[in-house]
């Protein structure tokens, strides 16, 4: 059995970051688990039982799947107490806040 890398791709606006995730055989939010620090966001998605299929009409290379993960490094820091993500479909949608900056005036003595 082997982890499958699902297809994704990722949007940028100007003020957050939007993934999408291909989650086929995943039926509900709850096998999904999403993991995000500040610059980086970790998807595992438990298909809750093996999947087989094979190439070619049965020739060809076999694969068995039981989970589905996806790690992706960010461009840049992202503010992970605001993440929302919505399931709908076998598609995982996730947005990602982007951390912004303030720059703050130092006084001189």
């Amino acid at each position: 059995m082997v982890n499958i890398e699902p297809l994704s791709e990722m949007y940028e606006t100007e003020n957050s970051y939007i993934i999408t995730v291909d989650l086929p055989f995943i039926k509900s939010k709850d096998q999904i688990e999403i993991y995000v620090k500040e610059n980086e966001i970790e998807i595992i998605a438990k298909a809750g039982q093996t999947i087989t299929w094979s190439s070619f009409e049965g020739f060809g290379k076999r694969v068995e799947v039981a989970t589905f993960r996806k790690k992706i490094t960010l461009p840049s820091k992202i503010n992970p107490d605001n993440v929302k993500a919505a399931f709908k479909n076998g598609i995982l949608i996730v947005e990602l806040p982007k951390l912004i900056e303030r720059r703050k005036k130092v006084e001189i003595e």
